[in-house]
C-alpha cells in the first residue's frame, strides 16, 4: 500500500511532467542567508550534471537581473522554485500557476515572483510559467538548510531529472 506521502510525490510528479514543454529553464531565488529560503541555489547545485536538458539560473534574491539571460536562453517553459509558505509540512512541494502566486507568501524577496514572471512575458506572452514552492522549515538568518527541505531537495531532483530526461 503506498503511504499518503508517496501519492503526494507521485501527483507533484506527474504535475510537472504535464507542465513541461520544449526547452526549459529552471530559475531557482531565495536567500542563502536566510535557511530554507536558500533552497533555490542548492537546488540548482543538485540539478548541475544531472539535468543538461535545462538551463539552470540561480537568481538569488534579486531574479530580475535574470531576465535577459533567461530570454536569451529561448526557451518554451520556465520553472520557478523558490521557498513559500503554504501552510505545508516542511520540505513539501507543491506546484503554483501564476494567477495562484498573487496570495503567496514568498519568503525574504522583492518584488514579487509575479512581477518577475510578468517580465519575462513581455513580447514572449506564450512562455509556458509555472512555480514549484517548497515549504521552509525556517527562514531565520544564518542558519542552515533544514533537514526536511534537503529531503525535499533530493525527491525534487529526481523528479526534474527524470522529467528531462
Amino acid at each position: 500500500m503506498k503511504s499518503s506521502k508517496d501519492s503526494a510525490s507521485t501527483g507533484l510528479k506527474a504535475d510537472i511532467e504535464e507542465r513541461i514543454k520544449g526547452k526549459v529553464a529552471i530559475v531557482a531565488i531565495g536567500n542563502i542567508m536566510r535557511s530554507d529560503d536558500g533552497l533555490g541555489s542548492k537546488f540548482i547545485e543538485l540539478l548541475k550534471g544531472r539535468c543538461v536538458n535545462a538551463r539552470l539560473f540561480d537568481c538569488g534574491t534579486a531574479p530580475e537581473n535574470y531576465i535577459f539571460p533567461i530570454l536569451s536562453a529561448a526557451c518554451d517553459t520556465v520553472v520557478l522554485v523558490d521557498a513559500a509558505d503554504l501552510g505545508m509540512q516542511p520540505g513539501q512541494a507543491r506546484v503554483l500557476d501564476l494567477d495562484q502566486i498573487m496570495n503567496v507568501s514568498f519568503s525574504t524577496h522583492s518584488p514579487s515572483p509575479r512581477l518577475f514572471t510578468d517580465l519575462l512575458k513581455t513580447g514572449k506572452e506564450d512562455l509556458n510559467i509555472f512555480v514549484v514552492s517548497v515549504q521552509p522549515k525556517s527562514t531565520m538568518l544564518g542558519g542552515p538548510l533544514s533537514q526536511e527541505v534537503l529531503k525535499g531537495l533530493d525527491a525534487l531532483t529526481e523528479i526534474f531529472s527524470e522529467a528531462l530526461a
